[in-house]
């Protein structure tokens, strides 16, 4: 980085390693959104169950 800390080109290629950490970062990252999605279909699920069914009366 430079002094203002924008990144400067070295030259040098990402590292195998670098890139297997990122690898990872993503696939967990994934795996936190499905997790997150699922709780909240399961939670939606969960309140449409527990609102009674109400017909619309007619007024007048």
């Amino acid at each position: 980085m430079d002094r203002t800390g924008d990144e400067v080109d070295t030259g040098h290629p990402a590292s195998r390693r670098d890139l297997t950490d990122l690898s990872e970062a993503a696939r967990d990252l994934d795996r936190r959104i499905d997790q997150h999605l699922e709780r909240l279909r399961r939670e939606r699920a969960q309140r449409a169950a527990d609102i009674p069914t109400q017909r619309l009366r007619r007024l007048g």
